[in-house]
């Protein structure tokens, strides 16, 4: 049997999604915790950007390790 290959522009459109969802299930988790809510858009999709910024060096990590470890 052969190994599907996955798209790499799926992977990253998944994980690009991804990181808004994060962001708002840290700020619900945190509105829950210290009852603070945080409701400027502005302020969530720079969290998102973070948030993406780091899944982002989190996979390049990633390959760079697999690369070497060869």
């Amino acid at each position: 049997m052969s190994k599907k290959k996955k798209s790499w522009l799926g992977g990253e459109l998944t994980y690009l999604f991804l990181a808004p969802f994060l962001v708002l299930l840290g700020i619900l988790f945190y509105g829950i915790l210290f009852d603070k809510w945080y409701k400027d858009p502005l302020l969530i999709l720079e969290y998102s950007a973070i948030a993406y910024g780091t899944i982002l060096i989190l996979r390049v990590l990633g390959w760079a390790i697999r690369a070497l470890s060869r």
